[in-house]
């Protein structure tokens, strides 16, 4: 009985436990995806990289401390030679000596302080910029992720409702090619009337197909947004009546947008600071460095190994200084360097500028463009309704001989037409929406 109950259960996680069956409503996913997101967690990894590179440049203006320990054993010693010259003797000749003891030990302690670099301070500046452009990068990214949702999300809801409405529009046409069928096999209609009939509902299904695979691959388009494996089961639970009732309205004028919000204004701020700094280092190259040193060091000498003994004898020596670096003349390098960095620095500028006249001018088309998606909704929604009750009243006079088969197949077109301009027109105001959103850079709230 116990093997037979692990079979069952190895069996049900074979089949079941691989996919993980994930619920979510439309704010649930945009929280989902900022949590799971992979570019999402690049871009806080590199805002971490930045802390560290601050506090590296930082740790390079800081006291800087080195020891050395050395350890030699001469085989045999050097030889001098000494001129017998100096001590009376005759000229030329010399007498080979050897100075010194077999081993040596010497150890030694460095402290090193920069007291003025001003590539240091500028890069200190720099890393501030880093860091900022970094945190920019990641609120980039995170409203690129919550747009992407909102967008890829509300496009697979109003998917999964193109396919119901094509569903019922699929078994309500089989339904009218049936009994018109039937009509004419006891020589009621024309077999034109059936052909009428029959290519509508073709066209019905094939939409049917096509709209099912678009489906299925903007889902997983939403999957890897959130963060999701493709293998993974994704339950959309806002649907589509949900979605069209939540807050998609804008309201906002051009007078509410503050440019220094705008995350894209705030990049390209970025990167004028950076082209600033580093003309800013360019210069400082022409500054001179001063720094400081201090030093002490014990040597000893011994013809045996007694280093570690109490009766060793070290000798002290201590050292103090200002080592003082100042650039003379670089052929006119430096001067050249320089000014191509003013160069880009004034390049940088300029698109700073055009980039606030950019974002204001599409921040007016947008929300131009939002009324009259707004406008298109209000009106594809009544022609929808209009095209529905249209069909079913020419449905139902073709079967009492009232119309032909030609003007309800020109109902049937029509509604097929008004249903997919209707969906096409909740997407469309749902994206812009969305596009407004980031651009005044607010949270984004649905109900």
């Amino acid at each position: 009985m116990f093997r037979l109950s692990l079979i069952l259960f190895l069996l049900t996680k074979t089949a079941f436990g691989q996919n993980d069956l994930i619920s979510l409503s439309i704010d649930q996913a945009v929280e989902y995806g900022i949590e799971n997101n992979r570019n999402l967690i690049n871009a806080e990894r590199e805002i971490l990289m930045a802390y560290n590179e601050k506090w590296k440049t930082i740790a390079t203006g800081l006291p800087q401390v080195t020891a050395n320990l050395d350890y030699s054993n001469y085989i045999e010693l050097p030889t001098s030679l000494i001129p017998l010259e100096k001590f009376g003797g005759p000229p030329g000749e010399f007498s080979e000596v050897q100075f010194g003891l077999e081993q040596t030990a010497f150890g030694s302690m460095r402290m090193e302080q920069q007291i003025f670099d001003g590539s240091w301070i500028v890069g200190l500046q720099a890393t501030k910029v880093y860091l900022e452009t970094s945190k920019n990068f990641y609120e980039k990214t995170l409203l690129e992720v919550k747009e992407g949702v909102i967008k890829l999300y509300s496009l697979v809801s109003i998917l999964k409702e193109g396919v119901i409405l094509l569903k019922n529009n699929v078994e309500n046409f089989k339904k009218d090619y049936y009994e018109i069928s039937e009509l004419y096999k006891n020589g009621f209609e024309e077999i034109e009337n059936v052909e009428q009939i029959k290519i509508t509902l073709a066209q019905s299904e094939f939409l049917l197909k096509q709209t099912e695979k678009t489906y299925d691959n903007q889902k997983d388009l939403l999957k890897l947004i959130l963060g999701i494996k493709l293998d993974d089961q994704l339950v959309l639970t806002t649907n589509f009546e949900e979605l069209i009732s939540g807050d998609i309205v804008f309201n906002k004028s051009i007078s509410d947008f503050i440019p220094e919000n705008n995350i894209e204004i705030k990049i390209s701020k970025n990167a004028f600071d950076t082209k600033r700094l580093e003309y800013k280092l360019e210069q400082s190259k022409r500054l001179p460095k001063i720094s400081g040193f201090y030093s002490n060091s014990l040597t000893g000498y011994n013809d045996d190994f007694k280093f570690l003994q109490s009766e060793q004898k070290w000798f002290n020596s201590s050292v103090f200084g200002i080592n003082l670096k100042v650039p003379v003349f670089s052929s006119l390098g430096l001067r050249a360097s320089a000014q191509k960095a003013k160069y880009a620095m004034n390049q940088a500028e300029t698109s700073y500028v055009d980039q606030q006249e950019r974002i204001y001018a599409l921040v007016k088309q947008k929300i131009n463009d939002y009324l009259l998606a707004l406008d298109s909704y209000n009106i594809d929604k009544e022609n929808m309704l209009l095209s529905q009750s249209i069909e079913e009243k020419n449905s139902i006079k073709f079967f009492e001989g009232m119309v032909s088969s030609f003007e309800l197949r020109q109902a049937q077109n029509q509604l097929l037409n008004a249903q997919q301009k209707y969906l096409n027109s909740v997407i469309n105001l749902i994206s812009i929406n969305a596009e407004l959103e980031t651009l005044f850079n607010k949270p984004i709230t649905l109900k």
